[in-house]
């Protein structure tokens, strides 16, 4: 029944309900009320004529039954949408069920099954799709090479390039080939306006690009993929879809199941709007989003192909799930999964994001802005497999803003865990203009991320007023390997910052310190087993650093490749590097060749003679089992001399929730 009284509202949905019903529940016996809507905009609307009617005194709850709820449009909201801190309106799942809004729809045709285990699907009168799942459970559409990428192997123009004999063709459906060009941070993703296999060479629609075929940043000729050809169908799971004859191409690797197999695709890019007017300070408020899951959109590709983001952690529009200019909401408990592009945008303040699953999605996990004074909170979220069309998004991207970023998992990313930005770019809408609002980033579980491209790290930073504490980092190594994937990443004019008690271990380099940084401390932390150099300090040539303080922590090398320190020249020399515990497995530290780029710096001693480390201890720092990844100290380490404290992650990411 409809639980309307003096205390609350309760609305209820369900699949099987109808739009013309109350939206109550029948009694136990069966009499009483109709039963539930059908639909999540009548139920919002339902919402909006308590409001019409003066009865919005009271909290008002939304109840999704289990369930798919197929959406035709976009649900949007508004401002008269929301509720107020006495009375919030609530959608939810129903306790102990599990409902899904789904942007797509069920293909429901017969599968031909072919040589080579390619199944075949005739389709009628369907949209054209980028993104499919079976089961439930996302599948890459067709690549060339399966794993890894092309090298070109010259350029020719911004917009061709010479291919390498064997690795391009002219394909069944040239004008729906898509090429992913890696630049080093960000890629384009292109259209084939020519290929000419006796020169071989490819020429491409001009789509505006940003960072041409051939720009340096690529450090060295552009990696690339080709997508979405009939040509690329050879490996397990992988699919094509004809345009020209609306046929459906899959490699099954269970072609017995396959028939009885649910296989969705998208019709919609956007399945849930909460808007406001961020200008004329009209926001969506108190309003909150539990326990349901967020299935099924779609990405576009313009004509001409997409250039690129025009710097690091792409944001395509639109997210699933948007809101825009909100306050004081919440979106908890929620899996988003199988999206076109990120998971979830949420700009505005005082909101919550916490216990969310977001996987499998086509660029990043989420976007956040923040113009106001007011932190956010994001916490413990499990964000994991995102990057699948857009390699350069991030799991967590702070557009503007700060606020509290906490006890997250994140993992299996194309590009950083966590990223947060200060330089406009020419996606942001509104110039950036909370810059100095204070950012935390701690307890964050981080690892296997930037696989896929370069110059990329567990968090990366480029902001001011930053505390990055008390996060485990690990296993992140950049997917060209042409620039590094640092643990943790301060980059261009990073300033006003506190990195403390972080463990970083097993990276590509465990910590950049990039571009004119200014007034940082990196105290307490322990870097270790990084590939090549656990500390990289860098600046281009007409920059330098200012007041950088490297104290009290545990630097420990591994392995014969492995180095401290990389500086790049006098003018990326720290202020302080001191009271550190500093350890090489390969040999006595004080002679070994533990920094580069410095010049007339081969060794320790030598670096001590710069006046660096003059009380750092330079010895085993007796850690538990490094080989086996446990850095707890043990009770006698040399570390405690020096004031190290220990690290506790009993509590990091999603370890012991609560």
């Amino acid at each position: 029944m409809n639980a309307r009284s003096a205390e609350s509202t309760v609305f209820y949905v369900a699949p099987d309900g109808n739009d013309t019903w109350s939206g109550a529940l029948p009694t136990p016996d069966g009499t009483g009320a109709d039963g539930p809507f059908a639909s999540l905009a009548r139920a919002r609307d339902a919402v909006r004529e308590l409001k019409t009617d003066g009865a919005h005194g009271v909290p008002v709850t939304v109840m999704l039954r289990g369930g798919t709820y197929f959406l035709e449009e976009t649900v949007l909201f508004g401002p008269e949408d929301g509720g107020s801190h006495e009375c919030p309106v609530t959608w939810s799942a129903y306790p102990g069920e599990t409902p899904v809004v789904s942007g797509g729809f069920v293909l429901d045709g017969v599968w031909t099954h072919g040589e080579g285990g390619i199944a075949s699907m005739k389709l009628n009168d369907v949209p054209y799709f980028r993104v499919l799942s079976v089961n439930g459970r996302r599948e890459p559409r067709s690549r060339t090479p399966n794993d890894g990428y092309f090298e070109a192997d010259e350029a020719l123009s911004g917009t061709s390039f010479r291919y390498r004999e064997g690795d391009m063709q002219r394909y069944h459906a040239m004008e729906d080939a898509e090429v992913v060009v890696i630049h080093s941070w960000n890629e384009s993703r292109l259209r084939i306006s020519d290929l000419d296999e006796v020169s071989r060479t490819v020429e491409f629609r001009d789509p505006g690009a940003r960072h041409e075929i051939g720009w340096t940043g690529a450090r060295g000729q552009n990696r690339y993929y080709v997508a979405n050809t009939r040509e690329g169908l050879d490996a397990p799971r992988e699919w094509y879809l004809d345009r020209q004859t609306s046929t459906l191409y899959y490699v099954a690797d269970d072609a017995a199941s396959l028939d009885s197999a649910v296989v969705m695709a998208p019709r919609l890019r956007q399945l849930l709007r909460f808007e406001g007017d961020l200008e004329a300070g009209q926001f969506v408020e108190y309003l909150r989003i539990e326990g349901i899951t967020f299935s099924d959109t779609d990405w576009d590709l313009p004509a001409d192909g997409y250039p690129d983001c025009g710097d690091v952690g792409d944001i395509v529009e639109p997210a699933a799930v948007t809101f825009a200019a909100a306050r004081h909401c919440a979106f908890r408990d929620n899996v988003v999964r199988n999206t076109g592009t990120y998971g979830l945008e949420i700009n505005g303040y005082g909101n919550v994001v916490e216990h969310n699953e977001i996987h499998d999605t086509g660029s990043g996990g989420i976007v956040t802005r923040n113009y106001h004074e007011e932190h956010s909170l994001f916490s413990r979220n499990h964000i994991h497999h995102c990057g699948h069309e857009y390699p350069s998004a991030v799991a967590i991207n702070i557009d503007d803003g700060g606020g509290t970023f906490s006890h997250n998992l994140i993992h299996d990313v194309s590009h950083s865990g966590i990223y947060a930005r200060h330089w406009a770019t020419e996606s942001q809408a509104i110039e950036r203009r909370n810059q100095e609002q204070e950012l935390r980033i701690e307890y964050n579980e981080i690892y296997d991320v930037a696989t896929a491209v370069d110059d990329a790290g567990g968090i990366f930073i480029r902001d001011s007023n930053v505390v990055i504490r008390n996060n485990l980092i690990h296993d992140v190594h950049s997917g060209l390997k042409r620039c590094p994937g640092w643990g943790i990443y301060l980059g261009c004019e990073t300033r006003d910052a506190l990195v403390e008690r972080n463990l970083v271990y097993n990276c590509l380099e465990s910590l950049h310190v990039w571009y004119k940084q200014r007034n940082v401390t990196v105290t307490n932390n322990i870097f270790v087993g990084s590939e090549r150099f656990q500390i990289n300090f860098g600046n281009p040539e007409h920059l330098d650093h200012q007041n950088i303080r490297i104290v009290r922590n545990i630097i420990y090398c591994t392995g014969t490749k492995s180095k401290l320190f990389t500086v790049f020249g006098e003018r990326s020399l720290p202020l302080v590097c001191d009271y550190n515990v500093v350890f090489s497995e390969i040999g006595c530290v004080l002679h070994e060749p533990v920094i580069t780029k410095l010049e007339g710096v081969d060794s320790f001693n030598d670096w001590r003679e710069l006046g660096f480390d003059a009380h750092s201890i330079t010895t085993d720092p007796g850690l538990a089992d490094a080989r086996n990844n446990d850095y707890a100290l043990k009770p006698d380490s040399p570390a405690f001399r020096v004031g190290f404290v220990p690290l506790d992650y009993s509590t990091v990411g999603l370890r012991h929730q609560s």
